[in-house]
């Protein structure tokens, strides 16, 4: 069975080692330094409307959707039965576990598109580690 996976982390944690991409959006401007976001994570409603907020976050979901809308068909159609698609931040727990929210989304409605067999798995790696005070 084919499997997409989409996972967030923490770059100060380290990558995933069986990621296929990663991404970096620490470009995104990080709610850990918005005392009432810091003890919430992108899976709160929130800090994605923080989030969201800023221009760059809707183009780089563009981007990405179009450059994975792409890559990912490909990548089955050659065989493989696992795409690991990482998105990083600093600590893992709102800006990166945010986007792979916004496009688990997007390819849960995709599903269908990219063949049956294919399923979709959320990991948020780091989301629940210690924040530094």
């Amino acid at each position: 069975m084919k499997m997409l996976v989409l996972s967030s982390f923490g770059f100060k944690y380290g990558l995933p080692q069986d990621a296929n991409y990663v991404f970096d959006v620490r470009f995104i401007p990080n709610p850990f330094y918005v005392v009432e976001l810091k003890p919430l994570s992108g899976m709160d409603e929130p800090v994605r409307e923080y989030i969201g907020a800023f221009n760059e976050t809707g183009l780089f979901l563009t981007s990405a959707a179009v450059f994975l809308d792409f890559v990912i068909p490909q990548y089955f159609d050659s065989g493989r039965e696992t795409l690991h698609i990482a998105v990083g931040c600093t600590g893992g727990r709102h800006r990166s576990v945010a986007i792979v929210e916004w496009l688990g989304e997007h390819y849960r409605k995709k599903l269908a598109e990219l063949g049956a067999g294919v399923t979709l798995e959320i990991r948020h790696r780091d989301v629940g580690m210690a924040q530094e005070v």
